[in-house]
């Protein structure tokens, strides 16, 4: 049903609802004009609103475009004057707003698709940053593949030599394994005859070590009379060393009188050198004496003399 009605919307029928609205202050769109009808889809209210829209401004420029209809009365006509001239007021303001709006998502338009440039433009050095790269690691990967191909290459040649040394140190090991199968039977042969000689070392070892028994009791026995020997020694040192210390003691004790005879002889000696330094100074004053006698009479020096002489005696006596 409702796709009938639908149908049923004509242009001027959309024309008619718009010019109401817009009278009314309003802007037309398509709900308000679906609202106003009561019916009417989108798909059908739309391409005539969009007429509505291109013819609205050759209408406002034509005074005839919204005036009643002839016949009409002044109150009408009045009404009608001061409704067009409202509208327009309105569908001015309107289409500044309009226009605004328009110029305004234009602006944005035109900084977001200047911003989308940019980004494209940055996305395109990003790009070519990154295809300069892929180019350049598909260089590097080209040189890593020939480097791969040329040490393949040398690593087949290593092989091949490597191969040849492997089969000539196969021979080598075959003559080597030929040589020591060949040491083994010399070896075995030595080894019989060391085994051989080895017996009669170990004969010729018994036979030393059985002597070497007999040299040690020998020794050991010699070595106990030597122990005697030694320890007789020993005692006869010990007495003759104990003499000596007696002897030592008894010269130490002759030693010791012999020095108090010594100073006592020292004494005796430092008396008798007094006793003739006075005696020589009496001598030396007896002689003035007898000089001046002399000249007096000769009785006097016997006298003299005889007098020194039992002087001398008399103090040589006590010291013996």
């Amino acid at each position: 049903m409702e796709t009938l009605r639908s149908r049923g919307i004509t242009r001027d029928d959309v024309w008619t609802a718009a010019d109401s609205l817009l009278k009314a202050g309003q802007r037309p769109t398509i709900e308000r004009i679906r609202l106003h009808l009561g019916r009417g889809s989108p798909n059908t209210v739309s391409p005539h609103l969009d007429a509505w829209f291109a013819a609205l401004g050759g209408r406002l420029h034509d005074p005839e475009g919204f005036a009643p209809k002839p016949g009409c009365p002044e109150p009408v006509t009045e009404a009608a004057r001061y409704l067009w001239e409202a509208a327009l007021q309105v569908a001015r303001a309107q289409a500044e707003a309009a226009l605004g709006q328009r110029e305004t998502a234009l602006a944005e338009a035109q900084a977001t698709l200047a911003r989308e440039r940019e980004a494209l433009e940055q996305e395109r050095l990003v790009m070519q940053a990154r295809l300069e790269g892929a180019e350049a690691a598909m260089a590097e990967m080209t040189r890593a593949r020939d480097e791969a191909l040329e040490r393949g290459a040398q690593v087949e040649s290593r092989a091949t030599v490597l191969q040849q040394q492997v089969e000539t140190l196969r021979a080598e090991a075959g003559d080597a394994l030929e040589a020591r199968v060949a040491l083994q039977r010399e070896f075995a042969a030595e080894r019989a005859t060391w085994d051989q000689e080895r017996e009669t070392m170990t004969a010729r070892a018994t036979a030393n070590e059985r002597r070497l028994a007999l040299d040690l009791d020998a020794a050991r026995v010699a070595g106990k009379e030597a122990q005697k020997l030694l320890e007789a020694e020993r005692k006869a040192a010990l007495e003759r060393l104990a003499h000596a210390a007696e002897a030592a003691s008894r010269q130490g004790s002759e030693m010791t009188r012999l020095s108090q005879s010594i100073a006592v002889l020292e004494e005796r000696i430092r008396q008798r050198e007094a006793m003739l330094v006075e005696y020589r100074e009496q001598k030396d004053a007896g002689s003035r004496s007898v000089a001046a006698v002399g000249r007096r009479g000769r009785p006097a020096r016997g006298a003299l003399a005889g007098g020194a002489s039992g002087l001398l005696r008399t103090r040589a006596a006590p010291g013996g």
